[in-house]
């Protein structure tokens, strides 16, 4: 039988902590940028507006279909997409350490069976 590593609780800790903060940090940066979208939105209508001779619908289209608006929805998803990463990527961490705690419980049960 292979010998199983010995569990190391402060080095799991850390990285479930690491991996908790970057998780937290992508979600932080999504949700800000998600929270603004309207605003942006609003910001673009506004610039179609000012010159009096767009109706608030067609200054709305306008906006939605510029290059600004499209560049702050890519954005927004590059930012989600890492926000998803980050969190399957700290989910994972935790299921890996609660297998190496399960893993580490067993070997102790076995060596308590000789």
């Amino acid at each position: 039988m292979s010998e199983i590593p010995t569990l190391n609780p402060d080095r799991i800790y850390h990285e479930v902590s690491e991996a908790g903060e970057r998780w937290a940090d992508a979600k932080s940066a999504y949700e800000a940028l998600n929270d603004n979208t309207k605003s942006v939105l609003a910001e673009i209508i506004g610039h179609y507006m000012d010159d009096g001779k767009e109706s608030k619908a067609a200054a709305e289209v306008r906006a939605q279909a510029s290059k600004d608006y499209r560049e702050h929805l890519a954005s927004v998803a590059k930012a989600r997409s890492h926000f998803l990463r980050s969190q399957v990527q700290y989910d994972s961490i935790k299921m890996l350490a609660e297998l190496r705690r399960t893993q580490e419980s067993t070997r102790r049960a076995e060596m308590g069976m000789r």
